[in-house]
């Protein structure tokens, strides 16, 4: 494993969330660390979209991980399978990627329903569910 030797370093975390993308800048001088900001900040709208997508894409079925690091993150094997619709075999989409189908019973009105959710945990990000 190589080692590198740079003087100056920049990380910037994409989000807050546990499972943030991370961009490292590296510099031998303060000028060059100058231009390299200024790259990335040229490239900011596609970082953003691309991180949107690779974030949607993992919530969607999560990185595997190595047998060192076994249980910190689910792994492929025990994520849930999608569930086939007969009306529908492409997931619409909101802002946050693919949405998720779920159907059952309700326990309050004893009805059935079916619907896609946005693949957000429940909280007031998540967007409304549709038909």
């Amino acid at each position: 494993m190589a080692t590198d030797d740079y003087k100056l370093q920049v990380s910037i975390r994409t989000s807050a969330s546990q499972h943030a993308d991370m961009i490292n800048i590296r510099a031998n001088t303060p000028d060059e660390l100058s231009v390299l900001l200024e790259g990335i900040g040229d490239y900011s709208n596609q970082i953003a979209a691309v991180a949107k997508l690779v974030q949607a894409a993992y919530t969607v079925l999560p990185l595997a991980t190595s047998p060192s690091t076994q249980g910190t993150t689910p792994s492929i094997s025990s994520a849930p399978a999608p569930e086939p619709t007969a009306t529908s075999t492409v997931a619409p989409t909101c802002q946050h990627g693919p949405r998720k189908h779920k159907s059952g019973v309700s326990s309050k009105t004893g009805r059935p329903y079916s619907m896609w959710v946005c693949p957000l945990p429940q909280g007031p990000e998540q967007c409304k569910p549709v038909n």
